[in-house]
């Protein structure tokens, strides 16, 4: 070719090169913005992010356990279990203050890492060990609860590895983490019936059932709330502004 002019060939590697420019500018750009964020998250626990967003702007763990246990205590506070249920709403996700949880939330980067799925990083067991090592057999009031809040309510014991026997038997990964985070309990809750010569052992046993479930649905409502307020502001704000059952009543 002529000096000055620019063969088939020029006019396919020109453009290749920019092409190459740019791609190059955004890897170093996305791994610039990887770095900030993996230096962020090693500051902070979460709970759950929001896809495409730095961890500035993801729900920061301690606030999601406290605002969940608040929240299950104002729903329990009519039948006398608001302790128990702000120890379950303060201890259902203490899994999630593992190194492995949250090394999964930041590569997943999505907004449903905070479901468990095959794959996932078991995080509802750790909060039912923590409440039977803390609080002994009454721990087990609210590791029910804890150990079913995404799957259902379990067994205590059957053949199966789901039951609360085999979940708190189950080796699991750190989360010490989060003792050091999470206020410490001082005064365990005390249970509103016992058993104690007034009413017979069956009639005992289907009231701690039920006490289980009422305190199960105090947490799994808190627990959804508080998420929903996170993931979904909008739709969150749809549920304020409608008068109480009291209200309705007298009306």
């Amino acid at each position: 070719n002529k000096r000055g002019q620019v063969g088939p060939l020029g006019r396919i590697r020109r453009p290749l090169a920019r092409a190459f420019a740019v791609k190059n500018s955004r890897v170093l750009e996305l791994r610039h913005k990887l770095l900030v964020w993996s230096m962020d998250a090693q500051k902070n626990y979460y709970a759950h992010s929001r896809e495409g967003t730095p961890p500035v702007e993801w729900h920061l763990l301690k606030d999601h356990l406290e605002s969940t246990a608040k929240l299950a205590r104002r729903f329990a506070d009519d039948f006398d279990a608001g302790d128990w249920t702000y120890l379950t709403g303060l201890w259902h996700d203490l899994g999630k203050y593992s190194q492995e949880f949250q090394n999964m939330l930041f590569a997943a980067n999505g907004v449903d890492a905070h479901i468990e799925k095959l794959g996932k990083v078991d995080h509802s067991t750790a909060g039912a060990k923590h409440a039977v090592a803390t609080l002994g057999d009454r721990g087990k009031i609210i590791a029910y609860a804890i150990a079913g809040h995404h799957a259902g309510l379990v067994n205590g014991e059957d053949n199966k590895d789901s039951c609360l026997l085999s979940r708190l038997k189950k080796q699991i990964p750190d989360y010490s983490n989060g003792l050091r985070e999470l206020p410490s309990v001082l005064n365990p809750p005390e249970l509103s019936f016992t058993l104690d010569g007034t009413i017979s052992n069956r009639q005992f046993a289907f009231r701690l059932s039920v006490f289980i479930r009422m305190i199960f649905s105090a947490l799994v409502d808190a627990d959804f709330l508080d998420t929903e307020r996170f993931m979904e502001e909008g739709k969150s704000s749809w549920r304020e502004g409608y008068p109480d059952l009291r209200t309705l009543n007298q009306r």
